[in-house]
């Protein structure tokens, strides 16, 4: 009898350990799976936060697995993808971080790749509430949609060493371009007196862009327009005032056509250059030890000018499966969720674009706060040069400057 009952109790649990199994099976069957392609693919601890934070996710949407395929670019991203549609893969999640608007997001937009993000706004006032007025004006089409939306946006203007102005005797920040231009001046001169080989600002191809803009968004609008779009003639008298600016900064600074963001910022953090044009995310990024400010660019009327903007996002594809669409959309929804939102400004720096999230409550970052608070105060606002290039425009403008630039000094 024992054995009877012991071989019962056996086949039993036995019983219950294949219904646990098949339940557990069944409910990962049942977890809908979804691709996102991003650009944090580096060991940056921005890079690792932002990998975190989408990988918890799933914390919150236990049914809804993600599958990260993470590249380390942005330009990474957008071959990536290209590749992926060449063969009629369809992405679910695409983060391009505002690269791409003309290879990419155009594209999946013409032949009705991405999703409209419209009728899920409409449908969720929590959801609508979450999303930046600067984003939906910036990407809501002629006829009503919204192919994609981003969960930060791009504060510029440059990051200044306090330590090396009041050294070269520059006392107040420039706020006219005949003030940056004497300030660009003053450093050269005291660095080739003090034999340091400081500079006052590495003029790499972004930098460039976005002193450009900055010259023209205040003294001719329209030109700037023309140029942004190719519709210009590069050899036109209309450029001629502000190449000047730049052949008068050019002549006090470097000249570096293929540095990156990342070089330049490695002479800043090394004392070697005065200024460095990025966003005010860059706070965390720069050495600790230095004591440096943010200024807006400077402007006829001396106001300033910087860039606020929200550039393309994630862009999610419109598939044949809808529950997959329904879980695209619940992962964008979370990127822009207040707690989501409130753990990216943290961890990672970013302005983000929650209208709800309050930067100066929430961060205890002196630099960024201060970053944020010139750039949010400056006279003229203006878009990043991401969100006024043609890339056609931009290579040729780039060649012709870099050329003119090199012709001038050598004159």
């Amino acid at each position: 009898m024992r054995k009877k009952r012991m071989r019962l109790r056996f086949i039993c649990m036995t019983v219950l350990f294949l219904l646990t199994v098949s339940g557990c099976q069944k409910e990962n069957d049942e977890r809908t799976e979804i691709t996102l392609i991003h650009g944090w693919g580096s060991a940056d601890p921005d890079h690792v936060a932002m990998r975190q934070i989408y990988s918890d996710f799933e914390l919150t949407h236990p049914e809804i697995k993600v599958n990260l395929i993470s590249m380390p670019s942005a330009n990474d991203v957008i071959r990536k993808v290209q590749e992926m549609l060449t063969v009629g893969e369809m992405p679910d999640v695409v983060f391009t971080a505002g690269a791409g608007e003309e290879v990419l997001y155009e594209f999946m937009v013409e032949k009705g790749y991405a999703l409209d993000l419209d009728p899920y706004i409409e449908e969720d006032p929590d959801f609508k509430e979450n999303i930046s007025e600067t984003a939906l004006s910036k990407w809501r089409t002629e006829d009503g949609k919204i192919y994609t939306l981003s969960d930060v946006l791009l504060l510029s203007g440059y990051w200044y060493n306090e330590d090396l102005f009041e050294a070269a005797g520059i006392r107040e920040i420039p706020r006219t371009w005949e003030d940056f231009i004497t300030a660009c001046q003053r450093i050269q001169r005291w660095s080739s007196g003090m034999n340091n080989d400081v500079t006052s600002i590495v003029l790499e191809e972004e930098c460039l862009l976005y002193l450009t803009d900055a010259v023209l968004a205040t003294s001719d609008p329209d030109t700037l327009t023309e140029l942004s779009q190719g519709t210009i003639d590069l050899a036109s008298s209309k450029l001629q005032p502000m190449l000047d600016v730049l052949r008068d900064i050019s002549q006090s600074a470097d000249l570096e056509q293929q540095f990156s963001y990342r070089d330049t910022l490695e002479v800043f953090n090394s004392g070697k250059s005065a200024m460095y044009v990025n966003g005010v995310w860059a706070s965390t990024m720069i050495r600790d030890d230095l004591r440096v400010k943010y200024a807006a660019f400077p402007s006829n009327d001396g106001t300033g000018t910087s860039c606020i903007s929200s550039c393309v996002g994630y862009l999610l594809g419109d598939t044949a499966s809808q529950v997959k669409k329904d879980a695209s959309v619940a992962f964008l929804k979370y990127m822009l969720s207040n707690s989501t939102q409130e753990r990216i400004l943290r961890e990672t720096g970013q302005i983000v674009s929650n209208p709800k999230i309050d930067v100066a409550s929430l961060s205890d970052n002196e630099r960024l706060l201060q970053a944020v608070s010139c750039v949010q105060n400056a006279g003229h606002v203006i878009e990043v040069p991401e969100n006024i290039w043609r890339a056609d425009a931009k290579e040729q403008y780039l060649g012709f400057l870099q050329e003119n630039l090199y012709n001038i000094d050598s004159e």
